[in-house]
């Protein structure tokens, strides 16, 4: 009995470390196949450009401060914030513009808790080759997160932009002494490229 214990015992064992042996092989053999299949035959390669913003007046801040409100057309006739968008880069890129809050600003000024909404801002923005019919495309800050503009940018391109903000005529009282610092943000949206081997 002891003997049939013993042969039942090697034969299981047997049978365990054949069924772990076939169990690697097939692994092996999954993963050689498998890893083969995920190389491809391309390599996507991701760069990046350089985007550099520069005021006219040397200074990236935007001022609201004791204004009151007025018409879309005395707006529209108010100084304007020009400013340079330039690709540094060696890709073309898509880019968009937003104005944020300098929160640094409002600190310095210690006007924080005079912050002026963003609903009661106009503005309208023009890139100097837009034709005077798209020119005066009047928006309401608050919308869209601050965005104002998006295009295409080439290496090397130089846009220039005019960028004009009032108060818009129907804001109510709680403008009253209210501020708004700001500056014009831009953020690059890159594009991957593929190259064969």
């Amino acid at each position: 009995m002891k003997k049939n214990n013993s042969i039942k015992k090697e034969y299981k064992l047997g049978l365990i470390v054949l069924c772990i042996s076939i169990l690697i092989c097939i692994t092996s053999i999954s993963y050689a196949i498998w890893s083969q299949l995920i190389e491809g035959k391309t390599k996507n390669v991701i760069t990046t450009a350089k985007l550099d913003i520069n005021f006219q007046n040397e200074e990236n801040e935007i001022n609201i401060k004791n204004a009151v409100p007025v018409s879309d057309s005395t707006g529209i006739n108010s100084n304007d914030y020009v400013f340079e968008l330039k690709n540094t880069g060696t890709i073309k890129a898509n880019y968009r513009l937003a104005i944020i809050e300098d929160e640094k600003i409002y600190e310095e000024d210690k006007c924080s808790d005079k912050k002026l909404e963003l609903s009661n801002i106009k503005y309208v923005i023009k890139e100097a080759s837009d034709n005077e019919n798209n020119a005066n495309n009047i928006e309401i800050l608050s919308e869209d997160n601050g965005n104002i503009y998006e295009g295409e940018i080439s290496p090397g391109e130089v846009k220039k932009f005019s960028l004009k903000l009032w108060i818009k005529s129907d804001a109510d009282n709680s403008i009253i002494g209210k501020h708004f610092h700001g500056t014009v943000k831009v953020e690059a949206i890159q594009n991957s490229q593929s190259f064969n081997d």
